[in-house]
């Protein structure tokens, strides 16, 4: 049964093996630490990323047969999700709770914001914020590229994912306007995204999550899968814009920190789960070019500005990133309407009518 945490409590905090989940849960670390709560973070993302967080006790993630031996002497263990507890101690320990079981963790509402409730609500403390404690480490440097264009085009799920070519259509369109294109991956899918670097564009792999988050610092601008680089670019200060297949998973998991837009699919087939296998043939190139320039427009004029004119490299000079506080125009309001002389529409029209057939063949999505 869950009890009221007391400040004199040592809590774990077991981490979820996604990168985006773990940034999004420190949110309330950051919160607790800072009203005194003893917290202990089991993570490997945030191993990787302890020069980034600093004043916080980071441990490497819990192996299953070690579970009962580290974790039997916390008064409370805290996971977001059952499937991130290690070994069975969900079953023996007292006091292990899992937020996903609570109905304050399902509300539709931006996952920074549920972190926030938690705080108020389960352990009683006033005066919160969304920052989650991350800091630039002394070697990273924060000179951005304005006209650099960081694309992500892969996700953990490969529902969730664009298709290809897409991102390949996309990136020619933004390097004709002036950008600098590059495509980022991790270092086991390389192989798989080879050919982008035949298409022209230069493909980035980093072996080490910092190393990353160092990189990072440098675009103007990702643009990428409902994915947690997209989160971990948003939390070092870089303007996202994120494709996702429903509304309410845009509006739950986009970016949180620094500006962003969510884009879903158009709403041209009924029923929720034709439009979610779909969803991918109903977002055109068109959409993503529009969401450019409104975020373009938005932060222009502010340290978060990228663009094309002149594309001189900026100085953060900063040491801490915080939350942004620049008012984002509604996503869908921006960024929806169909064009209907647009190449890209009658396209996505074209390949969902073709993707509900019993039986396709050929490469859907391609150029």
């Amino acid at each position: 049964m869950l009890r009221t945490p007391l400040k004199r409590d040592k809590i774990a905090f077991v981490m979820s093996r996604r990168i985006g989940d773990t940034l999004i849960s420190m949110v309330m670390v950051q919160n607790l630490v800072k009203h005194g709560f003893d917290i202990t973070v089991y993570s490997s993302h945030l191993t990787a990323l302890r020069d980034w967080f600093p004043g916080f006790n980071i441990l490497p993630a819990i192996e299953n047969e070690q579970a009962r031996e580290v974790l039997e002497n916390f008064d409370i263990v805290i996971h977001a999700y059952a499937k991130d507890a290690a070994g069975d101690t969900l079953a023996w320990h007292p006091q292990a709770w899992v937020m996903n079981d609570w109905p304050i963790y399902l509300t539709l509402k931006p996952m920074i914001a549920i972190q926030l409730d938690v705080c108020r609500e389960i352990f009683g403390i006033d005066g919160v914020s969304g920052d989650n404690g991350i800091a630039l480490p002394a070697y990273a440097t924060a000179n951005v590229i304005r006209n650099r264009v960081v694309i992500h085009p892969t996700a953990s799920d490969l529902q969730k994912q664009w298709i290809p070519q897409r991102f390949i259509r996309l990136a020619r369109r933004l390097s004709a306007r002036g950008y600098e294109v590059c495509f980022v991956v991790a270092p086991n899918e390389r192989p798989t995204w080879e050919w982008v670097e035949k298409e022209g564009f230069d493909l980035v792999t980093h072996v080490s999550l910092s190393d990353l988050a160092s990189w990072l610092l440098s675009a103007g601008l990702l643009i990428g899968n409902d994915s947690g680089i997209a989160h971990l670019a948003s939390n070092v200060g870089v303007p996202t814009i994120s494709l996702a297949k429903r509304r309410k998973i845009a509006m739950r998991w986009k970016p949180g920190w620094a500006p962003s837009l969510a884009l879903t699919p158009l709403s041209i087939v009924p029923g929720g789960r034709a439009r979610e296998a779909l969803w991918k043939y109903l977002l055109p190139v068109f959409r993503v070019m529009r969401a450019v320039d409104t975020l373009a427009r938005t932060v222009s004029g502010t340290p978060r500005a990228f663009g094309v004119a002149g594309a001189p490299a900026r100085a953060a000079g900063i040491s801490r990133i915080t939350t942004s506080l620049i008012p984002m125009p509604s996503d869908l309001q921006a960024c929806s309407t169909i064009p209907t002389n647009d190449a890209d529409a009658s396209e996505s029209l074209v390949l969902a009518r073709a993707a509900m057939q019993p039986a396709v063949s050929g490469t859907a999505g391609g150029d």
